[in-house]
This record gives structure tokens, sequence and C-alpha cells, in this order.
């Protein structure tokens, strides 16, 4: 009972997390709530096409896209690439210090030229 709790504790914590980061990005909070899209609207945030989240289908290739992706969202919030691994790790702990710290979301559109 007590591991039901602390999971729901998390995943509610992990939710607000990726709310209060879509709102830093200039977009609105209940994108976050839905899976699909908020994974769309994240590539085109970041990299100024959401179709290259279709990417994520391929067998290991989308291990290493995943990894990158937590990578480039830490560093459009101006953090570490270290931070970026723990957003891609773990997300339920990371998302929120990103959401609901000081991080300020700078431009993303950075990365789309490197893609």
């Amino acid at each position: 009972m007590a591991a039901a709790i602390a999971a729901t504790a998390l995943w509610f914590a992990w939710t607000a997390g990726w709310w209060r980061c879509f709102q830093k990005m200039g977009c609105r909070g209940w994108e976050a709530a839905v899976p699909v899209y908020r994974i769309w609207l994240l590539f085109h945030e970041l990299y100024g096409n959401g179709w290259r989240a279709f990417w994520l289908l391929l067998p290991f290739y989308n291990v290493y896209l995943f990894l990158r992706l937590g990578v480039d969202l830490a560093l459009a919030f101006n953090r570490s690439a270290r931070f970026g691994l723990g957003l891609a790790l773990l997300p339920f702990l990371f998302f929120p210090v990103l959401g609901f710290g000081g991080s300020t979301y700078l431009d993303g559109s950075l990365f789309a030229a490197e893609c």
C-alpha cells in the first residue's frame, strides 16, 4: 500500500514538473498531460520540427535520441548535460526540479540546425 502511494506521489510530481516546464517554454500546461502530443511538442520546441519524434520508433536509435533529447532539453534550460541524462533516466525526479526550480527557458531552436 505504501509503495502505491509513493508511486502515485511520484507520478503527480512528474506530471506537475512537465506542466511547469511546458509553461516555461511558452506552451499551455495542459499539453504536458497528453502523452504522445507532449513528445511531439517537445521535439517541435527543441528542434523546430515535431515530425522528428517519429525517429523514436526506430529500434536502438531511439535510445540515443531519447538521451539526446534529455540533454538538449537541459541545455535549453541552461542546465548541464549531466542534468539532461538525469532527465532521460530519472524523469520523475528531475522534471519537478526543472519545472519548479529557478531555471529559465532559452530558445530551444538553437538545436534545430544540428539535427
